[in-house]
């Protein structure tokens, strides 16, 4: 089942063409992966599905509904969420907060019944809490639950950024680069989290990564960007023995 589906979306900058007519095909449960080289647009990417840019040119469709001119907010409700190259926790808020505030999105109450903290408010108040310690639970971080985000290593501060986002009930994560700055076995925990979470939480999962060993390691499918393009869309198997991707990684000599 499709779940999510870009038709030909294209972002100019000026004269700059980041990305061209790139058109994406997510299918429910699968786990697919968009690499290449920096500065290649992946980001510019995510961007556009998320309503952080509006595309220049084309459309995007979640479960069937035009959602390129939505905002990122009512993007999130709708059940995309994502992460960010740059971890953006609230760093002066425990980590606990930094969940809870996620959980805010799909709050009921009014401002009136929060304010004057009204049977109703209290009663999600305490089901936010219980979900978000849940959450916490999962993925790890629980007896840290008191700290600031900002005391967390590096690997566990990406581990709460995707937390935060379980907590807006998403159908679809877009992970930008998950492992980034992670050790070797941070790298292969991240690897069996990511698969863990897609079961679990039954998700859909589309990630931007430069660790090939997460990327061939857990992806069903994989585009590959050069220069805002897609160069080549295959399995695992089939990129790695593409020779234009091979070339887009490595380069090729003028006389080769």
């Amino acid at each position: 089942m499709e779940i999510l589906k870009t038709n030909n979306i294209t972002m100019q900058f000026g004269g700059l063409t980041a990305v061209k007519d790139f058109n994406l095909t997510l299918n429910k449960g699968e786990i697919v992966a968009l690499i290449g080289p920096n500065g290649a647009g992946k980001t510019t990417a995510f961007n556009m599905i998320t309503g952080v840019y509006k595309p220049t040119k084309g459309k995007v469709f979640y479960k069937g509904n035009d959602i390129t001119q939505l905002p990122p907010h009512q993007i999130t409700k709708s059940g995309i969420a994502r992460t960010f190259q740059n971890i953006r926790l609230f760093k002066d808020l425990s980590v606990l907060d930094n969940v809870l505030i996620a959980n805010h999105l799909h709050i009921k109450s009014n401002v009136f019944e929060a304010l004057l903290r009204l049977p109703k408010y209290k009663n999600e108040d305490r089901k936010m809490i219980n979900k978000s310690l849940e959450l916490l639970e999962i993925v790890g971080l629980s007896d840290e639950k008191n700290e600031k985000s900002s005391s967390l290593p590096y690997g566990k501060q990406r581990r709460l950024e995707i937390a935060r986002a379980l907590a807006t009930n998403p159908e679809l994560l877009l992970l930008d680069e998950p492992a980034a700055g992670m050790n070797p076995k941070e790298t292969e925990d991240l690897t069996r989290f990511i698969k863990t979470i897609r079961d679990d939480f039954k998700l859909t999962i589309f990630m931007i990564e430069h660790h090939m060993q997460v990327v061939m390691g857990i992806s069903e499918r994989i585009y590959v960007f050069d220069y805002g393009i897609t160069i080549a869309h295959g399995s695992p198997k089939e990129i790695q023995n593409n020779q234009r991707v091979i070339e887009a990684y490595l380069g090729v000599e003028d006389n080769a």
